[in-house]
């Protein structure tokens, strides 16, 4: 497909002479073609304050992005100025996976916002997301304002961990396990492992793409700004249980700072993945106890994580920075309430407004523990909702209560709300580790 939305007319001038009219396209939203990669990704680069990409980082990408999923908005003179990318995910959630897609690199130039693109690539990428059967898109909002006009809503929490490395006794359990330090050859096939065990119980967790881990190690050029170099240097390490089974995994860096001839320095986990609360723990022992570390950082973390617990003095450890972080648009409303599990056994009907139609209706589901079954109904609703709130409570992160009390559900019969947060409740805090 070109680029070209204009074209040219000869017709009859006022003095019977032939003229040239201007025939201009309105502005449209489309997939890309190869040639238009480079700045697809240069706008989303912009949009989100980076600096133009190389050719190394378009290559990088052009081995692993599928171009059908990569919607650009462009404007009447064929101005390519959006971009919107979608990649496919299995998203876990509660009791189960479901298919999704992940939404990364939008952006708009600056030159070119207020005038509808953002909103054309959104019900492009959108639909598309449908047509291919992923009964939910999830994204990592910039701005908490922007998705909701698409139907997202707020899934999942984190927040960071500042830790003030406590002495040797400062634990309340002795150490166990093993950690060894691993090279840039060695890493990325144990975490990726490790993290395909790890995040099939956490749910808010998604599946990456194939090369990530080797980007993540600074294999290849992807962020840019040098990034590669620091990625590559990172300390890599992995804990074994007794048994000698790999549990956890860490890459770390050290910001080296010293006052008065005292290190002050600052380790911060850059990855950090555990498949069990006691390779949480063990991980984070190693880091506090690197020579020289006096503060340790985490991030992306849970809303509960259990640091301070573990710690005989729990104010060494801060939870910090908590925000809103993975968005869920809901696009298969059976599909998305069977795939997963219910704490507790109920039926509930459902009416989900959906402005823009790819989720609307009215939907009986009826759930408990041990599976869920969800499908059309004529019934009357027991709570009547947007796709915005059902996407907010879905992986448990926001309690119907707490929707109802800011006005985003309404209980259409008495007792409905109630029943949707037992439901819907997990026993701990949905979250994603990373930022995509």
């Amino acid at each position: 497909m070109t680029d070209a939305p204009r074209a040219a007319k000869t017709g009859a001038g006022s003095g019977g002479g032939p003229r040239t009219v201007l025939v201009v396209t309105a502005p449209l939203a489309r997939s890309i073609t190869d040639d238009e990669l480079e700045r697809f990704i240069a706008i989303a680069r912009l949009a989100l304050n980076g600096p133009p990409p190389t050719q190394d980082m378009v290559d990088a990408r052009r081995k692993v992005w599928d171009l059908d999923r990569c919607h650009a908005a462009f404007d009447g003179d064929g101005t390519q100025c959006g971009s919107a990318r979608a990649f496919p995910t299995e998203l876990t959630v509660p009791g189960g996976v479901v298919a999704a897609a992940g939404i990364s690199a939008v952006g708009v130039l600056p030159t070119h916002r207020r005038r509808g693109h953002l909103r054309r690539m959104m019900e492009a990428q959108l639909k598309d997301v449908a047509d291919r059967g992923e009964a939910v898109a999830v994204l990592v909002a910039a701005e908490y304002a922007i998705y909701g006009r698409y139907g997202y809503g707020p899934a999942t929490e984190g927040c960071g961990v500042e830790l003030e490395a406590p002495p040797a006794d400062g634990w309340l359990d002795p150490p166990t396990g093993t950690t060894e330090l691993v090279d840039n050859d060695t890493f990325p096939s144990e975490v990726r492992a490790l993290y395909e065990r790890a995040r099939l119980g956490l749910p808010g967790h998604i599946t990456y793409e194939g090369e990530y881990w080797d980007v993540v190690v600074g294999g290849e050029p992807w962020l840019g700004g040098g990034d590669e170099e620091r990625r590559r240097n990172a300390r890599k390490v992995l804990w074994r249980d007794t048994e000698g089974q790999i549990q956890g995994a860490a890459m770390y860096t050290m910001n080296d700072h010293w006052v008065n001839n005292r290190s002050q320095s600052e380790l911060t986990a850059e990855v950090f993945v555990a498949a069990t609360d006691e390779a949480e723990r063990e991980l984070i022992r190693f880091l506090a106890a690197v020579d020289w570390a006096r503060t340790v950082r985490l991030g992306v973390r849970p809303v509960d994580d259990p640091v301070p617990l573990w710690l005989r003095d729990g104010r060494m450890a801060v939870l910090t920075d908590r925000s809103d972080h993975v968005w869920a648009r809901v696009l298969d409303v059976p599909a998305a309430l069977t795939a997963r599990r219910y704490a507790a056994p109920g039926r509930l009907v459902l009416q989900v407004n959906d402005p823009m139609g790819l989720a609307a209706g009215r939907f009986v589901l009826d759930a408990g523990p041990d599976g869920a079954r969800c499908e059309p109904t004529t019934e009357e609703p027991d709570l009547v909702l947007p796709v915005g709130a059902l996407g907010a409570a879905y992986l448990g992160g926001q309690s119907w209560a707490r929707l109802a009390a800011a006005g985003w559900v309404e209980e259409a019969r008495d007792g409905a709300v109630a029943r949707a947060s037992a439901m819907f409740t997990t026993g701990r805090a949905p979250w994603c580790p990373m930022t995509f």
